[in-house]
């Protein structure tokens, strides 16, 4: 589908209601459609709010018609190229708190799509090549991926910050998983001592709140 056609539709891909594009939010049910002609929207900012305004209606976020997943919420969006050899295509990046993604315009011919997990990101960086100031490169374990955008610099340390904050937050999850474990096993231990008759229940409710922490 042509960018320019998208970009007049005014219906929410949820609910179908219409919507102002520049409010960026449907307001009937609630959802973010993001549509943009800009190069550069940082959308970083935006205090995204999923909770559903109308009955049956899930609110999700929306941009440029693709329905992010759970969890997801969009960090930066432009204009770039994506280039493949002696090959390239125009179409839009963008920068999620779990992937960095382009999808190809319409236009082009071989259409061109790209999606790379954070977690697989190894380095990103701006090209040795000066001349070209908005190109950057972002590689994984087995693959590259070059893309001429505006604000080069910019992508760069958003791209970086972002996966900074996706291996904290993979740290967080694996330590509340640890810990989770913990207190099962010393749960089903205190169980044991409850059933066998060697403390009581009082004293195993007590020993339970404190590792529960209640």
């Amino acid at each position: 589908m042509k960018e320019e056609t998208i970009l007049k539709t005014l219906n929410c891909p949820n609910c179908g209601g219409a919507y102002n594009p520049a409010k960026y939010r449907c307001d009937y049910c609630g959802s973010y459609v993001i549509l943009s002609k800009e190069n550069y929207v940082d959308l970083s900012e935006i205090p995204f709010d999923l909770e559903s305004k109308i009955e049956n209606k899930y609110p999700g976020i929306y941009v440029f018609g693709r329905l992010l997943g759970k969890g997801e919420k969009p960090i930066l969006l432009g204009s770039a190229n994506y280039l493949t050899g002696i090959v390239s295509a125009g179409g839009k990046l963008l920068l999620t708190n779990k992937s960095l993604s382009f999808s190809a315009h319409g236009l082009n011919i071989g259409r061109k799509e790209a999606k790379i997990d954070l977690r697989d990101i190894t380095d990103v960086r701006m090209s040795a090549n000066f001349l070209i100031s908005q190109h950057i490169i972002v590689s994984t374990s087995n693959s590259s991926y070059k893309f001429v955008v505006h604000h080069g610099k910019e992508w760069v340390e958003k791209i970086k910050d972002a996966i900074t904050h996706a291996e904290k937050f993979d740290e967080r999850a694996g330590n509340s998983c640890a810990m989770a474990s913990d207190y099962t096993v010393e749960l089903r231990n205190l169980k044991k001592l409850l059933d066998e008759g060697i403390i009581t229940q009082e004293e195993f409710d007590i020993k339970k709140r404190t590792i529960l922490e209640i």
